[in-house]
């Protein structure tokens, strides 16, 4: 079936002809949770506690092993399996499930996917980390062996209750991106610490010399 879909378009799909398309492979895949936004709203250091499990599983679609596009399978109310989803980006996906690989023997792998975005979240030595979302410029870039070090959740907390305040009360359509906001924010701080610093320096570097200015006075 998915051979078949992508066969009507292999270049609108990302492929390069049908021959490409016959030897495709089924690769790496996980449940998607979705973030609660009620949760969310009282969430402060927990984003796991946040979500809640669907029906539905990401797989990567791959070409010569390596990632090509996307699928998803849903259950239905029968119980029966079927894809309802085929093609797309897979790199932002295939950077959350590989980052949650590299990680090792983890407990509660998750992997969130909200805004078409995906976030991996895991426990190791009874601490949640999180891998934020990647944009699709930066996972094409980074690729899958050098991956982010996973980050306490707080931060990423924040950003997504801004996002829900913002897409909520000031009535904007929350097109920005999390990871966007997210490194943004990053930035901002860096930004701040550096200023901060430079700032010290200058005055250590002023009271420096105005010291060695009055010992050359004359007495």
């Amino acid at each position: 079936m998915i051979k078949e879909g992508l066969s009507k378009d292999p270049e609108g799909y990302g492929y390069n002809n049908e021959a490409e398309i016959s030897e495709i492979t089924v690769g790496q895949g996980m449940q998607i949770h979705f973030i609660d936004g009620a949760k969310l709203r009282t969430a402060s250091d927990s984003l796991i506690e946040t979500v809640t499990p669907q029906d539905n599983w990401e797989f990567l679609i791959l070409s010569g092993g390596i990632p090509k596009s996307k699928m998803i399978i849903q259950k239905d109310a029968n119980g029966s399996y079927q894809v309802t989803e085929f093609g797309g980006n897979p790199n932002t996906l295939a950077y959350a499930i590989h980052s949650l690989q590299a990680e090792g023997e983890v407990s509660e792998p998750t992997l969130i996917r909200e805004r078409d975005e995906y976030i991996a979240a895991f426990k190791k030595d009874n601490q949640e980390l999180i891998i934020a979302p990647q944009q699709v410029s930066s996972a094409e870039t980074k690729g899958l062996s050098n991956i982010s070090e996973p980050q306490a959740p707080g931060h990423l907390i924040d950003v997504l209750q801004t996002m829900q305040n913002d897409s909520s009360d000031d009535e904007q359509d929350g097109s920005g991106t999390i990871a966007s906001a997210y490194y943004a924010d990053d930035n901002n701080h860096l930004t701040r610490s550096i200023t901060i610093s430079a700032i010290i320096a200058l005055v250590a570097v002023f009271v420096f010399w105005a010291y060695l200015r009055r010992r050359k006075q004359p007495k």
